[in-house]
């Protein structure tokens, strides 16, 4: 693996490891990827073979096991994806778009260190070992049917994937596993879903909870088979489900174990539920959660907001469909509450992938220019840093730079929990 960065004063610095060698072995064993790295690095007796172009050099470190080298290797080439699942949300990309767009991932490594989900479908018996053995703990799993007629068609697969024995294995081995659900109605619901739920909870405590997500559909299918959306009946069904579920596991496991996204409850008109519900929010980054984790934390930043600010100052928060009623409510009076700072929402709609998107971190750059224009933005746009790239990209390849150009705005990231807010008014 090729070194990417040595951090100044680290410990490789010191032994003159350098940008650009290879890291070959750690204690004898060679190194796949950042997982190897870091597994074998935390040993107190280190012995790195370093790969340059003069050659190999061994390097032998004795540290603490919590000390860090200070070595950033490069990103390891990702596992593409095999399934052909209908619902997947990369084939419902429009063309045009950067390369890396298309690239369907499927890696468990990516699982366990950025939680992202994997279906198993591609992890070998020789994966799963090292899984266990590495302790990669938990893992994110992607399920939506356990009824094998219903998996070959979702995930489009020839033939049997053997994933009840792979959870087993993993479950075996004290392996944590937090599950999802696609739900497609009229594919997976229903009975089909009990079905599922009832086979997941055989692996409790070891398989930890279980989202179910609705069914994301762009308006780019164009030839992929139809699927219906989740609408107001089928979102309320769910939740009643989804509450008979809660209330067996609660008496069996001390735990709801089956948790519903913020969409269900937003499609249904049934309020969100409060925060004890979420067991710690395990399932957060799928949408598990996160409105009532960001009104929790904006009641925490509330005294570290200023009474007032020197000079009158506008700012508007746009947002996506979903989050932006619970902004209006929740966020703005307490914001209205400081002289001198007048705010508000803009709900954006998302033209780039269809308005039946509505999660805010898919908007686009021209997504958020149209609602700038429409709505009469001329202050200060806050907008969420889930939209761009490490690069600074939008998905439509615009950058916060050229939205700023296009509106005449001035545009301001925000992270999702607006913890960020306190010190932009203080610097206004």
């Amino acid at each position: 693996m090729k070194i990417e960065t040595v951090a100044p004063d680290s410990i490789a610095a010191e032994l003159d490891i350098r940008p650009g060698d290879s890291l070959i072995r750690i204690n004898g064993h060679f190194i796949r990827d950042e997982i190897d790295f870091r597994f074998y690095a935390g040993e107190e007796m280190v012995e790195l073979l370093v790969g340059r172009d003069s050659g190999q050099v061994l390097f032998e470190i004795e540290k603490e096991p919590d000390d860090l080298l200070g070595i950033r290797l490069k990103e390891f080439p990702m596992r593409a994806c095999g399934n052909h699942c209908v619902f997947c949300f990369t084939d419902q990309n429009p063309a045009g778009l950067r390369k890396s767009l298309y690239f369907k991932d499927e890696d468990y490594r990516l699982s366990f260190l950025y939680g992202q989900y994997t279906t198993l479908t591609n992890t070998s018996w020789k994966d799963l070992k090292r899984i266990v053995t590495q302790r990669l703990s938990p893992l994110y799993i992607s399920v939506h049917a356990t009824d094998w007629e219903v998996r070959k068609y979702l995930f489009g697969l020839k033939r049997r994937d053997r994933l009840p024995e792979k959870l087993q294995f993993l479950a075996d081995h004290g392996i944590q596993l937090h599950t999802q659900i696609v739900l497609c109605p009229g594919v997976n619901d229903g009975a089909q879903l009990t079905k599922t739920v009832h086979d997941l909870s055989r692996f409790f405590p070891a398989v930890a909870s279980i989202a179910i997500v609705p069914v994301g559909l762009t308006k780019h299918r164009g030839k992929l088979p139809f699927l219906n959306p989740v609408i107001i009946a089928d979102a309320r069904r769910i939740l009643e489900q989804v509450d008979q579920f809660q209330c067996k596991f609660r008496s069996m496991f001390g735990s709801g174990f089956v948790f519903p996204s913020d969409e269900f409850y937003i499609i249904a008109g049934r309020e969100i539920p409060g925060a004890d519900y979420y067991e710690g929010y395990p399932q957060i980054e799928d949408g598990v959660g996160i409105i009532r984790y960001l009104l929790a934390a904006f009641r925490e930043i509330i005294p570290q907001l200023p009474e007032r600010i020197p000079e009158e100052h506008s700012a508007t928060f746009l947002s996506g469909l979903n989050a932006a009623p619970f902004l209006k409510k929740e966020i703005i009076p307490a914001l209205d509450k400081i002289e001198n700072l007048h705010t508000r929402v803009v709900p954006v709609k998302n033209r780039f992938y269809g308005e039946t998107i509505t999660v805010t971190g898919l908007l686009t750059g021209q997504d958020y220019a149209q609602a700038i224009r429409q709505n009469g933005v001329t202050n200060t746009a806050l907008i969420s840093s889930k939209c761009v790239n490490r690069d600074g990209l939008f998905l439509d390849d615009w950058t916060v730079e050229k939205l700023a150009e296009e509106t005449g705005c001035a545009v301001v990231l925000m992270d999702d929990f607006l913890t960020g807010l306190p010190d932009f008014i203080k610097e206004i």
